[in-house]
Parts: structure tokens; C-alpha cells; sequence
């Protein structure tokens, strides 16, 4: 039997790199993957893979920064299935817009305008935290359910990355706060901090930073971490965060 057969799991940002590779590794672990992301067309050819491969999905198309549309995302989940077994919130990143300022360098706290400071904040941690505020009533009911959120080797160090840092740093503290209010229900939630990962968001922003050649890890080696703390991890294992690609 495989390890998520009959769970029912919606992965944020599963268009494209890490939600990709995420959505398929789940589905290849037996659950019906619910692939929900802004771009209809990439969440088109997620969900083509993942029935290639012999497995289930469907796609859901929603601006989650809206909680109107995540309550819908979630509403139509449940219409349909009855339950939500596994969240993984994925969706965020490095919103493109903000490169066009890049001229080979990270920006400086102090150089952040606000309008990029609230852009990073809004697509970071309010995606995250409207998922929990949704998803956790569902899974408290159920008395069950697991929850991974993708953080950031640069959200678990000082780096140069300003407000994504400061954004990737606090997923995983609401990891930990969503871990100690939800544990007594059977829930668990924690966390993963990869690397610089081989996406295409990620090669834009390395090529707006004269990065090209810098080594980066796989996003199907970040999938596998997800399934882990998915499917092995003890139960007493929650408000973890698990570090990859990195000796330090």
C-alpha cells in the first residue's frame, strides 16, 4: 500500500518547481492531489503528469493573498471530497517585479520601498497564514491532518535578502505556533528550508544578481523531504523545521 493512499492533499504554488515536483511525489505516494495556483495553464500541466503517472488530481485556480479565495479553495474541497488530510503551503517566492531594480546585488534593508516590503510580506506570509486560518478548524474537526510550509535556508540564517529573509524566517516561527495550538488535536505541522533550488523563478533571480553558474539543488530532492515529514515522521515530531543543501 503506499503511504498517503485515500488522503486528500492541496498543494499551494503547485504550478511550477517545488509545488510541481511536490504534487507529483504525493500523488506517486497514493493521495488525490488538489494543485491549486494562479496560472490555470501550469497547473494544467501539473496535473497532466500527475495522471500520466497513474495518479489523481484536479486543479483549483485562486489568488490565495484573498481569503475570499482561499475559503472558496477550501469550500470546494470539501464539497467534493469531504475531508483535507494534508496542506502543503508552498505558494510564495520572490515576486519578479521586484527584479527590475536588481542591479547585480541583493537590496539593502534600508533600499526596500514599501510597496516591495508589502508585496514580499502579502505573498510569503499571508498566503501561508490564510491557509492555516482556513484549513486548521477543518483538520481540528477531523482530529487529524499534516501541514508542511516551504521556509528558506535564508529565513534560518543573516543573509542578504531583506524582506524575503525577515518572510521565510517567519513561516517558520508560525510552524511552531501552529504546531503547540494544534498538537492536542492530532495534527501535525512543520516545515522545510531548502537551499537555492534549480526552479525558474530562481534562475531568473540568480541571473538578475550575476549568479548564472551558482549550484543549486533539485526541486524533486525538496519533494522528498515534504513526503518525509508527510508520511515517516513520528508522530511526535512537529514544529520542526528540516534544513537542505547546506554544510553550515
Amino acid at each position: 500500500m503506499k503511504k498517503l493512499e485515500g488522503k486528500i492533499a492541496i498543494v499551494t504554488g503547485a504550478g511550477k518547481g517545488i509545488g510541481r515536483d511536490a504534487a507529483l511525489a504525493i500523488a506517486a505516494e497514493g493521495a488525490t492531489v488538489v494543485a491549486v495556483a494562479r496560472t490555470q495553464s501550469d497547473l494544467d500541466q501539473t496535473v497532466n503528469m500527475i495522471k500520466e503517472n497513474g495518479g489523481n488530481a484536479i486543479s483549483l485556480s485562486h489568488d490565495l493573498t484573498i481569503e475570499e479565495e482561499v475559503k472558496a479553495m477550501a469550500d470546494t474541497v470539501l464539497e467534493k471530497y469531504g475531508r483535507i488530510d494534508i496542506l502543503v503551503n508552498n505558494a510564495g517566492g520572490y515576486p519578479k517585479e521586484i527584479y527590475k531594480n536588481i542591479k547585480h546585488q541583493a537590496i539593502k534593508l534600508w533600499d526596500w520601498t514599501e510597496e516591495q516590503w508589502d508585496q514580499i510580506i502579502k505573498t510569503n506570509i499571508k498566503i501561508p497564514f490564510l491557509c492555516f486560518k482556513t484549513i486548521l478548524p477543518t483538520m481540528i474537526a477531523q482530529k487529524s491532518g499534516r501541514v508542511v510550509s516551504v521556509s528558506s535556508r535564508m529565513g534560518r540564517i543573516a543573509s542578504q535578502m531583506g524582506a524575503y529573509s525577515v518572510a521565510k524566517g517567519a513561516i517558520v516561527t508560525m510552524t511552531k505556533t501552529a504546531a503547540i495550538q494544534t498538537q492536542e488535536y492530532g495534527i501535525q505541522v512543520n516545515a522545510i528550508a531548502p537551499g537555492m533550488v534549480d526552479t525558474p523563478g530562481q534562475r531568473v533571480y540568480n541571473h538578475s544578481v550575476g549568479q548564472d553558474g551558482a549550484k543549486m539543488g533539485s526541486s524533486a530532492d525538496v519533494a522528498k523531504g515534504i513526503v518525509y515529514l508527510l508520511a515517516d515522521a513520528p508522530d511526535v515530531m512537529t514544529g520542526q523545521c528540516i534544513d537542505l543543501f547546506t554544510t553550515v
